[in-house]
């Protein structure tokens, strides 16, 4: 563990992806070579990536940061720290594991501790995972904080708690794996796409058996994505696709073997538990099957809620018979991966199409759907309007010949998607951001006017980290840390001065309790910094307001009937009138 937390402060040093890589494919390297546990590799790729356990696990490790606190304080206390009030460190570094390293330190000797090994590193792991219990928790927690050094303490909290911070996501560790054991990145991240757990990854590339990596029914891979529109490199030949709806759910692939369903959500989490009634559709299929689709909320008249209404089952290990009630959920199935023939992901999307739909005609159930595809139209525009009509977010093309590509974003899927509306906001706090933008002020909190007058405060709506240039960010790092006015303890949030103006894009607008206004943007992206407008000119909390009604008047928003109403006060006309078009010249704005 000594050897890897010592990489990793090395990757933590310096905002070169190439020296990252090196340092973590390095350690590793040393590893394999030293220890002949494969759980040692295993483990120590996963920590580089910022977990403990694989993703899809399905097991928890139960432990938060008031247990790692408490735990770190009173091994901290019990070794006779002379400072050993972690909370005081954590105040002034904003992270935790910092803070114990800054506490440990004070322990005389603790620097020169032999460490623990990442065996024991791996058993910690298995045993935070495998109880329930707190006290128990804590006893296995302290065993091995009391024998390490700082350095060793710092990162194994940081594993603990998945906030590694050393501008390692990504595929940084993917290509340091390829790096450490000399093997092609191709094909490093070709294997990646199938285990997609950086521990089983590194022991394959440490094997040179890179090439056994299989897809398994049971376990996820890495999810195919699709290209915006406005980014595609070739012009379309619309013959070559299909069209089907684009889905406001929850991307997610059901994974069925024997009598054991399990669904894995985008982050490869499973979620299995809080989605019982597709899990007991599929169940009773007749065949072991792999699907990518979509998990959706479902109306009475079947048509698909709002993302939204999915938030109350999202993370439920045992939601109530009431909820699933409440909130009937279908699975909404676009591709078929795998069944009992094996691996289909290398056929073209039409065979894949005809399994899916032969799969699915012997699945009874509301909770389980096949998603609609059709010939390109000569009027995309049209059929886009068709699928807003239908609840949906827009439009997706899929190449007619193209295999499933696990992992990657290419031509073979394009998304079709418009933004909803761009509203101009204030900026009021700003973040350091990660991997390459590590050390960068590249994350904005921003705000609208709460109204028109000198007695309007700021309210804030939302978050955005996309649209602009590395040159750009530079620029707004120097500008944001001249108005800071105070930098608050947690993740270093900067609070500035309310001088900056940006333009926002966004999909859509939702209810919120975090921010202040009431309000969040769905999916914000940053057009342009608006050097141009004065504070002052940002648009008022009345055209968000505005906004959201036209989406609950639609039905892609739902308003609980004690919501508070939204303002009688009109918006500025130009607020609701920016829409932008990708299928031509974007629409006038009327200022």
């Amino acid at each position: 563990m000594k050897r890897l937390a010592g990489a990793l402060e090395v990757a933590r040093a310096t905002r070169s992806r190439i020296a990252k890589e090196r340092a973590i494919g390095g350690v590793l390297a040393e590893i394999a070579q030293s220890d002949p546990d494969d759980r040692a590799i295993a483990v120590a790729a996963r920590i580089a990536a910022g977990r403990a356990l694989p993703a899809f696990d399905g097991r928890k490790l139960g432990v938060g940061w008031r247990l790692v606190y408490d735990v770190a304080l009173e091994v901290a206390r019990a070794g006779g720290a002379a400072a050993p009030e972690v909370g005081t460190h954590a105040q002034a570094t904003g992270d935790l594991g910092d803070a114990i390293a800054l506490a440990l330190e004070t322990i005389p000797g603790a620097a020169e501790r032999a460490g623990v090994s990442l065996a024991e590193v791996a058993d910690l792991f298995d045993r935070l995972a495998d109880t329930q219990s707190r006290d128990e928790k804590r006893a296995h927690l302290a065993g091995v904080l009391c024998r390490v050094t700082p350095l060793e303490a710092k990162y194994l909290a940081k594993a603990l708690l998945g906030e590694l911070r050393i501008g390692a996501q990504g595929g940084v560790v993917t290509d340091a794996i390829a790096r450490g054991f000399g093997r092609d990145p191709a094909e490093v991240r070709r294997a990646a796409a199938l285990v997609t757990d950086p521990g089983e990854l590194a022991v394959l590339a440490a094997k040179d058996w890179l090439g056994d990596a299989r897809l398994q029914i049971g376990r996820p891979v890495a999810f195919m994505l699709a290209t915006p529109l406005e980014t595609i490199a070739t012009v379309l030949a619309p013959a070559d696709f299909v069209v089907e709806d684009k889905i406001d759910g929850v991307r997610a692939q059901l994974h069925k073997a024997g009598d054991v369903v399990r669904i894995f959500a985008r982050g490869l989490d499973d979620v299995t538990a809080a989605f019982p009634e597709v899990a007991a559709a599929l169940r009773a299929a007749p065949s072991d099957v792999a699907l990518d689709g979509e998990l959706v909320a479902i109306g009475p008249d079947g048509r698909p809620r709002p993302f939204m209404q999915l938030q109350s089952r999202l993370g439920r290990k045992d939601p109530t018979q009431a909820m699933v009630s409440a909130t009937p959920v279908s699975f909404i199935a676009y591709d078929l991966l795998a069944t009992e023939e094996g691996d289909l992901t290398g056929l073209p999307w039409t065979a894949r199409r005809e399994r899916l739909v032969a799969f699915a005609a012997r699945v009874d159930g509301p909770a389980f759907a096949v998603n609609g595809a059709g010939e390109h139209p000569v009027d995309l525009d049209a059929r886009f309007g068709e699928a807003r009509a239908r609840g949906h977010e827009g439009l997706v093309l899929k190449r007619k010949d193209a295999p499933y590509e696990a992992g990657r974003r290419g031509q073979a899927w394009i998304k079709v998607k418009r933004a909803f509306a761009t509203l101009d906001v204030v900026v009021t706090a700003a973040e350091l951001g990660h991997g390459k933008r590590a050390g960068v002020l590249s994350d904005y909190t921003f705000a609208v006017w709460s109204a028109s007058g000198p007695a309007a405060e700021l309210l804030n709506v939302g978050k955005a980290y996309t649209g602009l240039t590395d040159r750009e960010i530079d620029a707004m790092t120097s500008r944001l840390t001249e108005i800071t006015t105070r930098v608050e303890r947690s993740g270093g949030l900067r609070l500035v001065r309310p001088e900056i103006v940006l333009e926002i894009a966004f999909d859509g607008i939702q209810r919120s309790k975090r921010h202040a206004s009431g309000f969040a943007l769905r999916f914000p992206r940053i057009v342009r910094v608006r050097d141009d407008k004065r504070p002052e000119d940002a648009d008022r909390l009345a055209a968000v307001e505005a906004l959201f009604a036209s989406q609950v008047s639609t039905g892609h928003r739902e308003e609980a009937p004690e919501a508070p109403k939204p303002s009688s006060k009109a918006p500025r006309a130009h607020a609701a009138d920016r829409q932008l078009s990708l299928f031509g010249d974007p629409a006038p704005r009327k200022r």
